[in-house]
């Protein structure tokens, strides 16, 4: 990885797609429905047991009926133009960025612990909202509040954004999940027929399942994925930022209940839960979640992808959808050890579902924002090749600057994510040039870090695990100036991310490094 401190394997008659078309949105015949709906109980069931011959199998015969209609999207997506400016906002612009999003809505954050119960601003209104949008805005509050230098403003995100986490933790049921919200009485359009149906469909025993204005169990349809996955990944991100160990268990609890849940045919629903796996797996190092993270993507995610990078519904299909798969699934890729037998599979699944993401959206004008292309920016060059990689610095470069002109793709999640990457890549740094790498990334045993030094002094290299706490520490003294390179030997790493810093005396560097078995 290079910093710079400045600024299904598918079977031979499955039909694939080169390229993807702009603005065309899927159009199934009377017949291939009816085909398709003949195949999908089956494969349910093949993927309630697990089964994976089946799954396989169901999953190509469904991608032959969808022909040259998979992978097009349900609906047209129009897109819009981006700044052609490439040039990252730097951290001081960036800051003034978010305080300008908070200070519009500030009486809305102030009172998000509100709408961690559900409760709709202005009006308040009960069983209004999905739970996750509190738990997103929280995590993303506290991301603008690491980087913040206004240390009254830290104060108040701080506060707005533990008082919403601490009044959502009182809404977990006891299985683990979060309810979900009965939309019906707001006339939500699209909400309203899905609910009704799902409570008509669960006959007399609705009364059970609808409880005070709750959905409290999803009768195994997967629809609690998303929410749980969602909230689990804002405890993880805030127990990294505050220490406090009841987000910690919190975030474990809800992967806890993730990890019991079947597969089911909605791709993007299956990366929910691992998004939850993974943030417990970083949490405790216990394989028991890797392994069903890895189980989760090989059997209810890998199955649906074409041969040019899109899944073969068009539900999955849809850009916003396609961008949610990529967002969940990176942060696991880089964990998955070079032994797993499905390994080389899944970088590949990631490759070309971040390739054909990206073309698209350069191609066809974005629809996607930017969350996206910061989680697939931090992915390794044994997943995203250095050209790919500058591809998506740039559109991350375009999107930023089209959010300082108009506003447009921000949200108080993205630009904590946004800063928080500012941090990652090092771009906070003094302007003095210096170059980092470090190879390989993943790397096993040891890492080679290498830098350029423009001063004699004392160096001081470390590695810093997730919860903060330096992991390794190796110092010297370098006599002469130029191109420097360590050999680092780090023993007993739990498989994982880590930061790795290293000080010349006048400035620091950063990069992230991913240790492997």
């Amino acid at each position: 990885m290079k910093i710079l401190c400045s600024c299904l394997l598918l079977i031979g008659l499955v039909p694939t797609l080169e390229a993807q078309t702009c603005n065309d949105p899927q159009s199934l015949t009377v017949q291939q429905e009816s085909q398709i709906g003949l195949l999908l109980n089956p494969l349910d069931t093949a993927l309630k047991y697990e089964d994976l011959f089946h799954i396989d199998s169901l999953t190509n015969e469904i991608k032959l009926v969808f022909s040259t209609e998979g992978g097009q999207p349900e609906d047209t997506e129009n897109g819009s133009p981006l700044i052609a400016n490439t040039t990252w906002v730097d951290l001081p612009n960036a800051l003034l960025l978010s305080r300008e999003l908070i200070d519009a809505d500030a009486a809305v954050y102030a009172d998000l612990w509100k709408a961690a119960k559900g409760m709709a601003p202005p009006a308040y209104l009960p069983h209004s909202l999905f739970l996750r949008a509190s738990a997103e805005i929280a995590a993303g509050l506290l991301q603008i509040a690491d980087n913040e230098t206004d240390l009254s403003r830290k104060a108040q995100y701080e506060l707005w954004a533990t008082r919403a986490l601490d009044s959502l933790a009182t809404m977990q049921l006891p299985s683990g999940a979060f309810p979900f919200p009965d939309l019906r009485e707001y006339g939500d359009p699209t909400f309203m027929p899905i609910i009704q149906n799902f409570l008509n469909a669960c006959g007399d025993d609705s009364v059970l399942v609808l409880q005070n204005g709750w959905i409290v169990d999803d009768r195994g349809t997967g629809e609690f994925k998303f929410d749980a996955g969602v909230i689990a990944d804002s405890y993880y991100q805030a127990y990294l930022y505050t220490g406090n160990l009841n987000y910690r268990d919190l975030a474990i609890s809800i992967a806890d209940y993730l990890q019991s849940l079947s597969f089911n045919f909605n791709y993007n629903y299956n990366t929910f839960v691992v998004l939850g796996l993974t943030r417990a797996y970083q949490l405790t190092a216990d394989d028991t979640y890797l392994n069903r993270v890895v189980k989760n993507l090989r059997y209810s995610v890998y199955p649906g992808q074409l041969e040019n990078g899109r899944w073969v519904d068009g539900h999955n299909a849809n850009s916003r959808y396609h961008s949610i798969i990529v967002r969940n699934s990176a942060p696991i890729i880089p964990l998955i050890p070079i032994t797993d037998s499905y390994k080389t599979a899944l970088d590949l699944m990631t490759l070309k579902a971040v390739k054909n993401l990206l073309d698209y959206s350069m191609i066809c004008g974005t629809v996607t924002g930017y969350r996206w292309l910061m989680k697939a920016y931090q992915l390794p060059a044994s997943v995203i090749p250095n050209t790919l990689h500058d591809s998506i610095s740039d559109q991350i470069g375009r999107h930023i600057n089209q959010s300082v002109f108009d506003a447009s793709y921000l949200d108080v999640p993205t630009i904590g994510e946004y800063l928080e990457l500012l941090s990652v890549v090092g771009l906070n740094e003094q302007a003095n040039e210096t170059e980092l790498k470090s190879y390989p990334n993943p790397f096993t045993e040891t890492l080679k870090v290498s830098f350029q030094l423009a001063d004699a002094g004392e160096i001081t290299i470390q590695l810093v695990d997730l919860m903060g706490k330096v992991v390794y520490l190796q110092q010297f003294t370098a006599t002469t100036l130029g191109k420097h390179e360590v050999v680092l030997t780090p023993d007993r790493l739990a498989n994982e991310m880590y930061r790795l810093v290293v000080n010349t005396g006048n400035q620091s560097c950063f990069a992230s490094v991913y240790k492997v078995d």
